[in-house]
């Protein structure tokens, strides 16, 4: 028996050694990768420099009785992952012995001797790979927990961890894609186009920050910005808490936006404003100024702690409901035809509440803000006109790469999940209520040089494609301007040469001698400049396959002249990948456009370069250079 084990083992190695690294998905390297959190009940160092498999720090684990090292997630989509692999060190004595355990929904599955798998040995590192399988995972179901644990009441010597990760067998350099124009999808909107900028950008008006902003073709700006909506006294631009002044105001605002023909929305003050101020804002914006500012959120991200809430009960979903009626009836008052949206997330229990509610779905009391918040305003006969959610798929400090791309998958359920509750607490209505994403980058704070890396490039175009396909309401991202930080994750093991964060897609200067000179431009950008050359509000988004999990493709008809068009990202880190790519109901043409960007325009910090592409009938060929992206025009 464990001869056939270990063969088959062999096996998965070999395959392994020829799979891309962003095939597989790290959970520690360095640090519990992406989402994942150190929930360990054992003594153990997870920045230990000696012995170190790879990169700079190991895991030195010291496992009393039933004690374990545990990783904790809110559930990885596993879709063709099939193993865990891990390296493990036996320090001076070798021989330990402890099993391995995955949850599943947080369920536990059965638990594995590590002997069953490898002996470990003294003072060097072996490889482990454990089938998904042997562990209760059944293909495609969430991971929420691996343990490394002690099982049979004794204490283990010494042992180290590194590189643990899930794997995928192999990657095909070959893909097949198809693009289906017999298929239509939706229509685009401008909502789909979507940048936040900030009333604290001193340059936003300035005539260079123009000049690279107009190619863009930005359908909404997102005003004033983030958390500082909560703290903002629009009437004086200045920040109400800390007296501040900014560069960039409301009039300045509704300039830029009617220069670039974008549609406008604007996140008013809940955290230490009035409904009253709400309604005065859309007299000057709409009436004043006859802005036609359309869209206006009560509040941003008003259930954190960490936004700025001077109300009785802070951070309260009951108070937020009786505050958005209030406003909404004031400022609709003023201009009857703008719609007010207010701010959630898509699931019942984050963010307890003061109290609780029943889902009338499950009949299970609840008590997360968006449940109390969507009961209370069912009750006070309020339908929002839209409901703003936000989403960074990583923990500051655990950026991986992989993970990042991998994380594109979730929009399915987070949206699903989304819409699920607006339907459980306002019936029909609820299949009605727009969703819109309103920020979206690849951590929550604290932004490390993967953001202004090739990485989250591919990550923004996926995320965008992902967004239509599935029917949000609005994709806006976070955001133009915003400046160089120095002390986030800067690690090794992230893809890129600027060794520094920042949220912008365009630099904001330098700061204490580090980043790029103002406006120039981040990988983002050029996704940007790409994604506009791909679509545009009145397009008609096609259905569109992939058989590889590395390779991304969205399809297009353009609301003008009906023309196909494509958007193709490579995902793997090394390896160039051959499309075969199958159009239904359209030709290709004798003469077609490529626009490329990838690792090499961003090494030699240049723009995307074009390429002609000769093809006939309905096939196309193509190479995908590795962390790339492809826009075919045909």
């Amino acid at each position: 028996m464990k001869k056939t084990i270990l063969l088959s083992l062999n096996a998965l190695v070999i395959a392994a050694a020829l799979a891309d690294d962003h095939a597989h998905l790290p959970v520690y390297l360095d640090y519990p990768a992406g989402r994942w959190d150190d929930w360990s009940w054992a003594t153990r160092d997870m920045r230990n420099t000696n012995p170190v498999r790879s990169h700079q720090f190991s895991i030195r684990a010291n496992l009393s009785a039933w004690s374990a090292v545990r990783f904790r997630h809110d559930g990885l989509n596993t879709s063709g992952l099939h193993a865990l692999e891990f390296w493990v060190h036996g320090g001076t004595t070798g021989g330990q012995q402890f099993s391995v355990m995955a949850a599943v929904n947080f369920v536990d599955g059965p638990y594995r001797p590590v002997i069953n798998y490898v002996t470990i040995p003294a003072n060097q590192w072996v490889r482990v790979q454990i089938p998904l399988s042997d562990l209760g995972v059944t293909p495609g179901s969430p991971i929420t927990d691996l343990y490394f644990i002690e099982r049979r009441g004794q204490s283990v010597p010494t042992f180290y961890l590194d590189d643990i990760r899930l794997i995928r067998s192999s990657v095909s350099r070959s893909a097949r894609l198809t693009a289906n124009f017999n298929e239509p999808l939706r229509e685009l909107t401008p909502l789909m186009f979507g940048m936040n900028v900030a009333t604290w950008d001193w340059q936003l008006t300035s005539s260079s920050t123009m000049t690279m902003m107009k190619p863009l073709g930005l359908g909404v700006l997102r005003y004033p910005g983030g958390s500082i909506s909560n703290e903002y006294d629009w009437a004086n631009n200045r920040n109400r808490r800390t007296g501040a002044g900014y560069g960039t105001n409301t009039n300045q605002f509704l300039t830029v936006a009617h220069q670039l023909g974008s549609e406008k929305m604007i996140t008013v003050n809940y955290g230490s404003g009035t409904p009253e101020e709400a309604r005065d804002w859309v007299q000057y914006a709409n009436i004043t100024r006859g802005g036609n500012v359309k869209y206006w959120t009560i509040g941003n991200e008003c259930y954190g702690t960490w936004e700025h809430d001077t109300k009785p009960f802070r951070h309260d979903a009951h108070t937020y409901a009786h505050f958005t009626r209030d406003a909404v009836l004031l400022m609709k008052a003023v201009d009857p035809t703008i719609k007010v949206g207010v701010v959630g997330t898509w699931l019942q229990t984050d963010f307890t509440q003061r109290m609780s509610v029943v889902n009338p779905r499950t009949g299970q009391s609840v008590n997360g803000w968006s449940p109390v918040l969507l009961k209370t305003l069912r009750d006070l006969n309020v339908t929002p006109d839209y409901y703003d959610i936000h989403y960074y798929p990583q923990n500051p400090g655990r950026e991986d790469d992989a993970n990042l791309l991998h994380s594109t998958y979730e929009w399915a359920d987070i949206l699903a999940r989304t819409r699920q509750l607006l339907i459980d607490y306002f019936g029909k209505a609820g299949a009605s209520i727009p969703i819109t994403v309103t920020e979206n980058n690849c951590v929550s704070y604290s932004p490390g040089k993967q953001s202004t890396n090739l990485v989250n490039a591919l990550y923004k175009a996926d995320s965008f494609g992902q967004n239509c396909v599935l029917n949000s309401d609005a994709y806006v991202w976070w955001d133009f301007h915003n400046g160089t930080e120095t002390s986030n994750n800067l690690s090794p093991v992230l893809y890129g040469a600027r060794n520094w964060g920042d949220y912008g897609i365009l630099s904001a200067g330098p700061q204490g001698g580090v980043g790029d000179p103002l406006n120039t431009p981040y990988p983002t950008y050029h996704a940007f400049h790409l994604l506009r050359r791909f679509a545009a509000p009145g397009d008609t988004l096609m259905q569109a396959s992939s058989d590889h999990p590395l390779v991304s493709v969205y399809a297009v008809k353009n609301g003008v002249n009906a023309r196909p068009r494509l958007l193709i990202i490579n995902k793997a880190r090394g390896t160039t990948i051959s499309a075969t790519i199958q159009l239904r109901g359209a030709a290709s043409g004798t003469n077609m456009q490529m626009y490329q960007y990838g690792a090499m325009q961003d090494q030699q910090r240049k723009s995307p370069i074009m390429k002609r592409l000769s093809a006939s009938g309905s096939l196309i060929r193509v190479s995908l250079p590795p962390l790339s992206i492809q826009v075919i025009q045909m």
